[in-house]
């Protein structure tokens, strides 16, 4: 027996949360699910995450594809909300190397974070503080030849790895940057981000509970690709139509394979606090507009 319809089921109550609170600006309780009243579940579309949002405003306007490629390669090492107005710092073609520095020793004097504590990177050089050896990483890149190799890529996944070549990038940040810049059209093959998605920890994890066992690594794609294709026949009606996200970037009225992975992972820890097992996050509003723990 799989947990396909539960997964659908919350995949909308989870949307009509977000198209009562930011739609129809209705004032809490937005679901009688007590779980998703009172626990830090993002939402399906992670378009609609807080930091994506900023990060979609901060560089819309900007057409050189270099200059946004670093920025935002810079922006998800550490995924904070108005992370420029924090440092004080505009989107950057040459990186101010000392004055980031300089902006976040004054933040991280001031007992400010520099991170976001929801985001996994490596540690960096060890015996280095993190944030230096990220601007090591970031000061090491040559532009020139990653935006050509980034060009050249045959297939989606090839463009992935040649971002996991870039030091401390590992698959989840690489993916995180990979989807950002569908956003922006930065693709010449006119990649979106319902063309490809690497599958994570959470979603694999979501995956082996909607299917009820253990799967293998090509089992996790055909179940994914599964999902995609059902959805289908879960969310083809009036309300979803109306509720779902009308400037999502890509498979209107439907979820991208993105979106559909990410909901996976979401899914797991709504199964796993439902079942009263694993680590209980509540949801706090000024946490989350602090930090881009959206709700």
């Amino acid at each position: 027996m799989t947990l396909t319809k539960e997964f659908f089921d919350f995949i909308i109550e989870r949307q009509r949360i977000w198209y009562k609170r930011f739609v129809l600006k209705e004032k809490s309780p937005w679901t009688s699910d007590k779980i998703l009243q009172n626990y830090k579940i993002i939402n399906v579309y992670r378009e609609l995450d807080r930091c994506t949002l900023y990060i979609l405003k901060k560089m819309g306007e900007v057409k050189d594809r270099k200059k946004l490629l670093l920025n935002i390669i810079f922006y998800r090492f550490f995924n904070q909300d108005n992370f420029y107005e924090t440092l004080e710092i505009e989107p950057f073609g040459n990186l101010p190397r000392e004055d980031i520095i300089r902006s976040i020793e004054k933040i991280r004097e001031s007992g400010g974070r520099i991170f976001n504590n929801a985001y996994l990177i490596s540690s960096g050089t060890k015996g280095q503080k993190k944030y230096l050896s990220v601007l090591d990483s970031i000061w090491s890149i040559d532009l020139d030849k990653l935006t050509l190799d980034l060009d050249n890529a045959k297939t989606p996944r090839e463009s992935l790895e040649i971002l996991q070549e870039i030091p401390m990038v590992g698959p989840f940040l690489a993916c995180e940057i990979w989807t950002d810049l569908t956003y922006f059209n930065f693709f010449k093959q006119g990649w979106a981000d319902n063309d490809f998605v690497n599958i994570g920890p959470g979603a694999a994890w979501g995956l082996d509970i909607v299917f009820g066992e253990k799967l293998s690594k090509k089992e996790m794609e055909e179940k994914l690709r599964e999902l995609y294709d059902l959805q289908k026949e879960f969310l083809d009606n009036d309300e979803w139509k109306k509720i779902a996200y009308k400037d999502a970037f890509s498979n209107y009225p439907f979820l991208s394979i993105t979106n559909i992975e990410g909901s996976l992972c979401e899914f797991r820890k709504y199964w796993r606090l439902r079942k009263g097992y694993g680590k209980k996050r509540y949801f706090n509003p000024t946490i989350s507009q602090l930090f881009c723990l959206d709700f």
